[in-house]
């Protein structure tokens, strides 16, 4: 008799009579998630909520979770990746300020990517993040397809935590808001890294949490100076 792995209620035929996920729940591949990029922009699920929770108090395992097969109450990645990015571009986009008085033209620029540009920049770097944690944490059981849900999963909540940060610029103050934004992010996806590879040495995950930040930070910037060297020609 089968049994649920998202509720683990027993019972026959192709879907849980409890909670109405197949029995059958299959691994996660490229093109199961191409076809939740494409439900992304036909569907919103009933999930957000609780998943925005699970991902603040449980991050990792929230996501170890949805690869196990408990994906009924969770929103899919994909469409809660869209609607955090919405959110958090339409809220860098109106809170960020024009550039300062007496900046290079380069810096101007910068801060005009940063604001109309950052958030769509950043999700399409997701996939090279993703491959650069697959490449850091690379064993038998994790393939390529769960290590950019993980990811999108991540990036879903930072993207909305860049919120707050960025709110802190409508209050007066002397000092640069990527000061506090840097260490919490980091705090953030180290504490997700612990909890999804919580069978591995603690020292060893943090270690390797630390190198992907530090390639994904340099890549970006490059990156992103490139980009915007080009936009200024």
């Amino acid at each position: 008799m089968p049994v649920c792995s998202n509720c683990g209620h027993k019972g026959t035929g192709k879907f849980c009579a409890e909670c109405g996920q197949a029995f059958i729940v299959k691994r996660v591949t490229l093109l199961s998630i191409l076809n939740e990029v494409i439900h992304t922009f036909t569907h919103f699920d009933k999930g957000f909520g609780y998943t925005l929770k699970e991902l603040i108090f449980h991050p990792g395992t929230m996501q170890k979770n949805y690869l196990a097969g408990q994906r009924k109450n969770y929103q899919k990645p994909f469409s809660m990746l869209f609607i955090c990015a919405t959110l958090a571009g339409l809220a860098i986009y109106w809170i960020s300020r024009p550039a300062h008085l007496n900046v290079t033209p380069f810096e101007e620029m910068r801060e005009h990517f940063y604001r109309h540009y950052f958030v769509i920049f950043q999700s399409v770097m997701t996939p090279f993040y993703a491959l650069i944690t697959w490449i850091a944490f690379r064993k038998k059981n994790f393939n390529y397809a769960e290590a950019l849900i993980l990811f999108v999963y991540s990036l879903a909540f930072l993207l909305l935590l860049t919120i707050l940060t960025n709110a802190i610029d409508l209050i007066p103050h002397r000092f640069e808001t990527y000061y506090i934004e840097i260490p919490l992010m980091t705090a953030y996806f180290i504490w997700t890294n612990l909890n999804f590879f919580n069978t591995s040495s603690k020292w060893l995950v943090i270690l390797k949490s630390i190198i992907i930040l530090l390639a994904g930070w340099i890549t970006s910037n490059l990156a992103t100076t490139q980009v915007i060297h080009l936009m200024m020609q």
